[in-house]
């Protein structure tokens, strides 16, 4: 290796620790508070918010001074059943006189799962993102028509052959086909105990393919005390399902596959 690409190289190893020791030392999260020095208090890595919504401070620490304007990206899960994060909403964060920290309001209104993550001008990404789940107090899904599709997140569904008064029988995810229809039962129910919280739970059939074809859908009664219950789904062809569920204001609660062969 000659001097000159000996050094390129050496100066292109120090400036990449030197980028990554930054990007280390950057932080951002949220929190309750903070003070004139940037000081901040108050940060947790999940959560809790009224149904109406709680602010946060949107907090960035940098290790090198800050002359502009910086961007965050808020990302959220939107379906239990679908873990990749999508774009939620954008945000600026302004310095600080003293160029080392940037703060700004923000509220909270939706539970989920957030990724935040912040940028400079130029579009590179300052921190490692921050992930925090948010729910609602405990007290506020007290109220009895008060749900989102996270008040379900401890839900669990299955499918079985049949039930013999409220026991299950035959827990499977593979099913024979019969000609006239194969009945197969599907069960729903809250691991903590949660009533449903509906009145109805409609089912929707899907193919399990790349085609996601909707196949038809079925409404079911239910007391909304419970916190669970079966009910009977027929499939009339050979393949693949998914099956969704949702409440009567049409909240997703949980979805399970099936395959009749």
């Amino acid at each position: 290796m000659n001097k000159k690409l000996s050094y390129y190289f050496a100066f292109t190893v120090a400036l990449s620790f030197c980028i990554q020791s930054s990007f280390a030392q950057n932080k951002l999260l949220l929190c309750t508070g903070y003070d004139k020095d940037g000081k901040y208090s108050g940060a947790y890595n999940e959560w809790n918010i009224q149904k109406d919504g709680n602010f946060m401070y949107l907090f960035y620490e940098s290790a090198t001074p800050l002359n502009d304007t910086l961007l965050v990206i808020i990302d959220k899960v939107f379906n239990r059943t679908d873990t990749n994060f999508y774009e939620f909403d954008h945000y600026y964060l302004v310095p600080d006189i003293s160029k080392k920290w940037a703060v700004n309001k923000y509220i909270f209104s939706k539970s989920g799962k957030y990724k935040i993550t912040v940028f400079d001008r130029n579009n590179n990404q300052l921190a490692q993102p921050y992930i925090t789940n948010i729910d609602f107090n405990v007290n506020e899904y007290n109220e009895m028509k008060f749900v989102d599709t996270w008040y379900y997140n401890q839900s669990e569904t299955g499918f079985y052959e049949n039930n013999k008064g409220d026991t299950m029988v035959g827990r499977n995810d593979v099913f024979s086909y019969k000609q006239d229809g194969t009945r197969v039962i599907l069960y729903i129910g809250q691991k903590d105990k949660r009533p449903l919280k509906t009145t109805h739970l409609i089912s929707r059939i899907y193919t399990n393919d790349t085609c996601h074809e909707f196949i038809r859908s079925n409404s079911y009664y239910v007391d909304e005390n419970w916190s669970w219950t079966f009910v009977p789904v027929y499939f009339y062809k050979k393949g693949k399902y998914t099956v969704e569920l949702y409440n009567d204001d049409d909240i997703f609660i949980n979805s399970t596959l099936i395959e009749i062969k």
